[in-house]
């Protein structure tokens, strides 16, 4: 009688349980009730089995303790040609652990450090990587095809040095598409080789920085996408611009002056209305004595309003009345910035007329950084490329803790 209602709690359809040794672990040990189920055709296996092994799998835990099964596995001839072992719906081939005890270590996963995790259950980190890793793709394999028309391409560092991954979203629908090793163009180019030319036709718009690599694949295969450079990366290089006078015109002040200069950098860089009133201060001064700084930092935010403003028409207005005033000025740096900005003049309108940026890739870089902190780093690539499409496409991280 125990034993039957110990075999019905288990819940192994096809199984009872024959015998329960009590340990420091639980150990039941399981008997067939039915014949064995060929994998190829689904058919029972009617004529005597002529090979067995002992198999030995862990469950979830049973009153804090872990609980581990004993059965036999029949290997089996069918007449649809299989020769193989039988199938076990509740068992993954070659796993050492039930698919519900897989099922209850990923939902943790998706929650906790993989390190964590295998503290909690008291096995090893790899056997949780695993884990993960094969619910991760299970479920990524399960999720609907995207087809994007505008694409946004940006790298995030993977670990000191320059070591970078390439990543690929569609912005629109909020997902990610692509985790590329590198940033070179034909590690970009492995990524729309996996497309379709359909997919890849339908792709009007694709937003980057101003790396050559992005561009050259996107133009190889995207026929119909305009290339529309990132506003942020251009202030970027307009940020650089501006500290380059800094650093000149600090040389050539006299001793006097050197003071004010000290710790202006983010003074320079930073919005106004961010400033202390002492910072404000500093910088009125500052800007009062050296002249070409004055210049600069009113170039800097007239080049902000720009991409501020609400119609097309008034970006490219803006757009047009800046490089106006900027090749009016004899500074060399702003200069220096202005031939970088007619160079990219055609994909920064395209920028301007569609309203696009990075900023939806920005945003996934910063949490990218949050994910590779949380594991000290990941040395498997491909591990780290199924994390971030676990923590960014499966919106609902449906789990055991939401059923």
């Amino acid at each position: 009688m125990e034993l039957t209602i110990l075999s019905q709690i288990l819940d192994f359809p096809g199984y009872n349980v024959k015998e329960v040794i009590i340990d420091n672990v639980f150990t039941f040990t399981l008997e067939k009730n039915n014949f064995p189920i060929c994998p190829k055709c689904g058919q029972l296996y009617f004529d005597a089995t002529k090979d067995k092994r002992d198999f030995t799998v862990e469950d979830l835990s049973v009153f804090g303790k872990r609980c581990y099964l004993k059965f036999y596995k029949y290997r089996i001839t069918c007449s649809c040609g299989f020769n193989g072992t039988e199938n076990i719906h509740w068992l993954t081939p070659y796993a050492k652990h039930t698919n519900r005890y897989a099922h209850w270590i990923y939902a943790f996963c998706k929650r906790m450090t993989c390190l964590d995790v295998s503290k909690v259950f008291n096995i090893s980190k790899f056997t949780v990587y695993n884990i993960d890793k094969t619910g991760i793709q299970k479920e990524l394999d399960e999720q609907p095809e995207i087809k994007p028309s505008k694409l946004s391409i940006d790298e995030v560092s993977r670990k000191k040095g320059h070591n970078y991954a390439t990543i690929v979203t569609a912005p629109n629908d909020k997902k990610i598409l692509g985790v590329i090793k590198g940033r070179k163009s034909e590690d970009l180019d492995s990524f729309y080789e996996q497309k379709e030319k359909e997919w890849l036709n339908n792709i009007k718009i694709v937003t980057m920085d101003a790396w050559r690599a992005f561009k050259t694949s996107t133009n190889k295969y995207c026929k119909n996408a305009q290339i529309a450079y990132d506003h942020f990366h251009i202030a970027q290089y307009f940020g650089k611009a501006i500290d380059n006078l800094r650093i000149r015109e600090t040389a050539n002040a006299d001793g006097t002056d050197k003071k004010l200069y000290k710790g202006s950098k983010w003074l320079l860089l930073k919005d106004s209305n961010k400033l202390k009133k002492k910072q404000k201060n500093h910088l009125d001064e500052l800007l009062d004595l050296n002249e070409n700084l004055a210049k600069a930092y009113i170039l800097r935010d007239e080049f902000r309003q720009i991409f501020k403003a609400v119609t097309i028409l008034e970006r490219l207005v803006l757009f047009n009345r800046w490089k106006k005033m900027a090749s009016s000025t004899d500074i060399p740096e702003i200069q220096d910035f202005l031939k970088k900005i007619n160079a990219w003049s055609d994909h920064i309108i395209n920028a301007l007329k569609d309203n696009s940026s990075n900023g939806y890739a920005e945003g996934i870089n910063s949490k990218i950084r949050v994910i590779q902190r949380m594991a000290y780093g990941y040395k498997d690539f491909e591990y780290l490329r199924l994390k971030i499409f676990q923590q960014f496409n499966f919106r609902e991280l449906n789990s055991i803790f939401n059923e």
